[in-house]
């Protein structure tokens, strides 16, 4: 071909059209060109087309000959698909087809691209190539039946269109130097060139560059020495086109970009403030799939009918792109956390929908409710065209994007998203109806292979690629990072479905050790030229910590140290300390907004500290993880399933009609029920678990009624069953709720279960560690007062007891007198009053910001460790 120099390409005149790698380069090239002519030169611009080979065969292809449709890669695999599925070559042991499925379809364009010999005696050696000449040559004939065409036959198409003067040539083509040509592509050209389309070699002198080669110990000191680098080349040129080339993006982008943020633009690390552009882009690294906006529509048009995962529907609720946030933001995170401590890790939309009634104010689930009604009239299968209108009502149904229309990340990324949608949306004719299954396999495909990044206001003066992505690039400055022996030359693939021969005779680029050799060497020889001031490096050791030498491929370079450069910010800041550090008294008006009821002052006795981070501060415990129930939900169940019990039996005499078989009977039909309206759920806990905890419920209240409530002293009828009461002492509100009030004759006795051991001290005054029952009785109407108190214990079969002090006996069953039991009217009188002085007293304390903590009372508390050395002085020794 006829060389061409960049200022002959300016020259010409004509309809011309000049082939590059990619659209990177293409675009860089044409702002050259439009910068050489001045941009006010439009009809010059008009008549020069630079664009990838690729892009110039199709729009050749859609200008002239429009009727047979070149297929999407993603249609290509659809149809193997079903070819090979349907083969008597599948393997039947195959748990995913799709990685030979896209092996077969790159092995299919390669044999096109490459004019690979199609003689059934190349393909009997082994059975993949026995399976590739039969999945070949009915893929063909789907192709045919179609009137549709891969992009890699597309040249041989367009060669068989040539004597027929259909096509549309340019008057010149120009190739850039570093275009690879397949046999196929190459062929064409000839042919175009023997039609009398001028056809030319692009040539440019490259820069004269000296590159140092610096050595780094790791992987993050590299990209420190690259950050620092950048830094310095920016400070002296702010507009500098800078550029790192990297062997391997998923390696280099994280350290990269942490050293990037450290050293050249701190601000992008600011939490407060307007947020401003980094300078850098990473180029080709993220597909669509990867941003937030796209994964929050993922998470909603993949819900379905049937289990999903708990953690799916978390974020569906708590997601800032659907409807209603950040308005509902706090409740629905409190939802969540309400959700995760009762559903299973693998539940049903409706699961979770189910528990809003029981948490007591507006989850708001409107979102939910309405995705659940959408997904309840879905077809089971549809054509992707309808699924993708079926998407598009789920979306708008959450409220999705629930974002400024403005932004340009969130237009971009709609873009992009509806861009996907119509590639999907033209499957119908490969996939036919599909269940929602399938449908999100290929549209998840499609979003994770999109290449995609959002536009930027200004060029970014960093650019960060992966080697082959700079071929045809120019730059001021580029840093050549990972030249370590591991990245280069690259190991040899040859496609496991065409024969060795075949592709070695074809020399298809990556099928044997010797052309890859060329290659790298060709790769590395032209990045070298891509700029005048140019570094390179290498770590000496991978991630793995294997040891690493420097690329066995380049040239002798002058050794060059890595600058270790200061940080471009320094923070710091003066701590004032406060003349008292005391709590604030809680004010009048604030203490309608206390919560804890009962709890608050049960906190309180033990340690008025942590009740001020409870309730005041309202700091949660971290969750602990426990072997099958925690003994909240355990705790829960026996107290469900006594009121239940209570409910049918109604007092003492039924009770004694019953013997111990009928007892237990009884029982096990209420705890039953009471499983049916439980938070206990059979699928986070699993059958045996739950058939276990029903033996223990059933075995621990049939004792309780048999030894303990069969032995009362006296006939009793139970009036109320966890009744709830709404109180105030001293302004703080208290909600109560009370497990069982029974009636002995005249007397009332309130009684309070325990499923863990109880202490007949913690009603003492002096020491009152359980103040419902004290509260209770305190806040009493004058119409129905309290007679006497009661806790029940029952913490096993063999476990239990009771402590009871009132007007008229020590126990409800038979015991000894004690010289301290509360039997009597006065000295009933003389305890109600002591626990009001004490009740007084905590609510004093309570208001007052008292926070004094025992250290010798050994208090179980998730969060003790963490806040507790808070409020140590700083006199105190360590070893106290």
């Amino acid at each position: 071909m006829t060389p061409l120099h960049f200022e002959e390409l300016l020259n010409l005149d004509g309809k011309s059209v000049v082939l590059v790698p990619s659209d990177a380069s293409a675009r860089q090239l044409r702002e050259r060109i439009a910068v050489a002519r001045g941009e006010h030169d439009q009809a010059f611009l008009e008549t020069m087309s630079v664009v990838p080979v690729a892009q110039w065969l199709a729009e050749l292809w859609d200008e002239s000959l429009p009727s047979r449709q070149v297929l999407r890669p993603i249609q290509l695999l659809a149809i193997a698909q079903k070819i090979i599925e349907s083969s008597e070559f599948f393997p039947a042991n195959c748990l995913n087809s799709l990685a030979i499925v896209r092996q077969f379809v790159d092995a299919f364009q390669i044999h096109a691209a490459y004019c690979l010999g199609s003689n059934r005696e190349d393909y009997l050696f082994s059975a993949e190539y026995q399976a590739f000449f039969h999945w070949r040559s009915a893929m063909q004939e789907a192709l045919d039946e179609l009137d549709a065409m891969s992009a890699e036959q597309l040249p041989a198409a367009l060669s068989a269109a040539l004597p027929e003067g259909l096509l549309q040539l340019p008057a010149r083509l120009v190739l850039s130097p570093l275009l690879h040509l397949t046999p196929a592509t190459h062929a064409f050209v000839e042919q175009c060139r023997a039609q009398g389309v001028q056809c030319f070699q692009l040539y440019d002198t490259p820069p004269d560059a000296v590159p140092s080669l610096c050595g780094a110990t790791q992987l993050e000191q590299e990209c420190d020495a690259i950050a620092n680098w950048l830094a310095g080349q920016l400070s002296q040129q702010p507009e500098a086109n800078l550029a790192v080339l990297v062997a391997d993006m998923n390696n280099y982008r994280a350290p990269l970009e942490r050293a990037l943020q450290r050293r050249v633009f701190p601000q992008s690390l600011y939490v407060e403030g307007e947020a401003q552009e980094a300078p850098w882009a990473f180029e080709g690294s993220e597909s669509l799939y990867a941003y937030p906006l796209i994964r929050a529509a993922w998470d909603v048009i993949s819900l379905r009918q049937g289990a999903l995962p708990l953690e799916q529907l978390s974020r569906v609720l708590r997601s800032r792109f659907v409807a209603d946030w950040p308005a509902m933001r706090q409740p629905r995170a409190q939802y969540d956390r309400f959700c995760r401590d009762r559903l299973a890790v693998q539940c049903q939309l409706g699961d979770m929908l189910a528990l809003a009634p029981y948490f007591g104010e507006d989850a708001g689930v409107d979102v939910l409710q309405a995705l659940h009604s959408h997904i309840s009239a879905q077809p089971s299968r549809q054509l992707p065209s309808a699924w993708v209108r079926s998407f598009d009502q789920m979306l708008l149904a959450a409220g999705w994007p629930n974002a400024d229309s403005d932004d340009p990340v969130v237009a971009d990324c709609r873009r992009g998203f509806s861009q996907a949608m119509d590639v999907f949306r033209a499957l119908d004719r490969q996939l036919g109806e599909v269940a929602h299954s399938d449908a999100l396999h290929w549209l998840q495909h499609i979003l994770t292979t999109k290449r995609f990044a959002v536009s930027r206001r200004s060029p970014a003066r960093i650019r960060v690629l992966q080697y082959e992505e700079a071929l045809g690039l120019h730059f001021d400055g580029a840093w050549i990072a990972g030249l370590d022996d591991a990245a280069l030359p690259r190991r040899a693939e040859p496609s496991p479905f065409l024969p060795l021969h075949l592709q070695r005779q074809a020399q298809v680029d990556g099928c044997e050790p010797g052309l890859c050799l060329q290659r790298d060497r060709a790769l590395l020889a032209e990045i070298l030229r891509s700029a005048p001031v140019l570094m390179c490096s290498y770590a000496g050791e991978d991630p793995s910590g294997t040891p690493r030498a420097p690329c066995s491929l380049l040239p002798a370079m002058a050794a060059a140290e890595a600058a270790d450069g200061e940080l471009p910010v320094r923070c710091q800041g003066q701590l004032t300390h406060p003349q008292s550090d005391a709590v604030r008294p809680v004010a009048p008006e604030q203490r309608a907004r206390l919560r804890g009821g009962s709890g608050l002052f049960k906190e309180y006795a033990q340690s008025p500290f942590l009740a001020f981070l409870k309730y005041r501060l309202r700091l949660k415990e971290f969750p602990r993880p426990a072997e099958g129930l925690d003994h909240r939900l355990q705790g829960i169940l026996v107290h469900d399933s006594l009121e239940k019990v209570w409910q049918r039996l109604g007092g003492k005499a039924a009770l004694d009609a019953l013997d111990f078989a009928g007892i237990e009977r009884l029982v096990a039909q209420c705890v039953d029920e009471a499983l049916q309206g439980s938070e206990i759920n059979p699928q986070r806990f699993g059958e045996s678990l739950m058939q276990l905890e029903k033996t223990r419920v059933v075995a621990l209240i049939s004792h309780w009624l048999e030894y303990k409530e069969k032995a009362r002293l006296q006939d009793f009828e139970v009036v109320a069953l966890e009744t709830a009461m709404d109180t105030q002492l001293m302004g703080i509100p208290l909600k109560l709720r009370i497990d069982r009030i029974d009636r002995i004759g005249d007397k009332r006795l309130v009684i309070d279960y325990k499923t863990g051991s109880i202490d007949g001290k913690a009603l003492n005054s002096d020491s009152l560690t359980e103040p419902q029952l004290p509260i209770y009785a305190l806040a009493a109407s004058e119409d129905s007062p309290v007679d006497g108190v009661m806790l029940a214990q029952l913490r096993s079969p063999d476990d239990l007891k009771v402590h009871m002090r009132s007007n008229w006996a020590n126990s409800v069953i038979a015991k000894k007198a004690h010289g301290n039991d509360v039997e009597s009217p006065d000295k009933w009188q003389a305890e109600l009053r002591a626990w009001e002085g004490a009740l007084q007293s905590m609510a004093e304390g309570i208001l007052a910001g008292n926070i004094a903590h025992d250290y010798s009372t050994q208090l179980d508390r998730s969060f003790s460790a963490y806040l507790l050395p808070l409020l140590r002085d700083s006199a105190t020794s360590e070893d106290e």
